[in-house]
């Protein structure tokens, strides 16, 4: 375990107990430390991390684009972009999701010895992916500059979109965390399953180029708005439409209302359910 988590986790373990000053600084700080201490036992240290962040997101693309131009032989306006406005926002979603799953039984060693705020545990996992989900924006970046794709005024509402994928993301984490503490032989399989979710919804193709029930089906996949509000800011230069926002960010808002009392609930004794 990261030295710096433990020295700051007891420095503020020792701030509540005397009711120091400090005490109103301490989620932040806490997150910040479980997320550095994440980032290094998942991506190492040094250049190479940022290599690592960099390949996922390239390979998929690379992956799904054969897939789209060989196997199915189906072509169409700047696919590789199509793709990666799916692998992208996705990509946090599902390493969320994986990470919130493992956070508890990761952190035995510091759950049996010290007292923090356990509650941070699953939007540590987010924090963490998140800096791999910004370092594998340059993906759409380069797509736009290799399919000739020109930024617009929409693309200004990029970071509202950003928002709603974090959101979800962090929607998706208390509950996820609460699978890997009572079920954790399923976590493969809800890793999967997330995966099927992603072929469920347009990946790799647009919404646009679906029609019939399908069409309308794929519209109940919350994934399916992330995708094509990606694609509205950064493809089609216009605003997405207002149910591709509200309809993740509400799933994500019920879920949290769902799962965070019962997290808040059982996190005095996780260190019971790992010892």
């Amino acid at each position: 375990m990261d030295g710096t988590f433990e020295d700051q986790t007891m420095g503020d373990d020792r701030t509540t107990r005397t009711g120091g000053r400090e005490s109103s600084e301490r989620p932040l700080d806490i997150l910040i430390a479980l997320t550095r201490s994440d980032l290094r036992a998942r991506y190492g240290r040094g250049y190479w991390q940022f290599v690592k962040w960099l390949i996922d997101p390239f390979a998929l693309v690379g992956v799904y684009l054969l897939l789209r131009i060989v196997v199915f032989d189906r072509g169409g306006h700047a696919v590789g972009l199509t793709i990666a406005c799916s692998i992208v926002p996705f990509q946090i979603v599902l390493l969320s999701m994986g990470s919130a799953m493992n956070c508890v039984s990761l952190r035995e060693p510091i759950l049996l010895n010290m007292a923090f705020n356990r509650m941070l545990l699953p939007l540590s996992s987010v924090a963490t992916e998140t800096f791999a989900f910004g370092a594998s924006f340059g993906l759409l970046a380069l797509m736009m500059i290799v399919y000739g794709v020109a930024p617009t005024a929409a693309t200004l509402f990029l970071p509202v979109v950003i928002l709603v994928n974090l959101v979800f993301a962090v929607g998706l984490a208390y509950p996820a965390a609460l699978i890997g503490i009572w079920f954790p032989d399923v976590r493969l399989f809800t890793t999967q399953a997330m995966r099927m979710l992603y072929f469920a919804a347009p990946g790799v193709v647009a919404l646009s180029e679906i029609s019939g029930r399908t069409h309308d089906l794929m519209r109940l996949n919350p994934l399916t708005g992330l995708f094509e509000a990606y694609r509205d800011v950064l493809i089609y230069g216009r605003l997405p439409a207002v149910w591709t926002l509200l309809y993740p960010a509400g799933l994500a808002v019920v879920l949290l209302l769902a799962s965070l009392p019962i997290y808040r609930r059982d996190q005095h004794h996780f260190a019971k359910v790992i010892a």
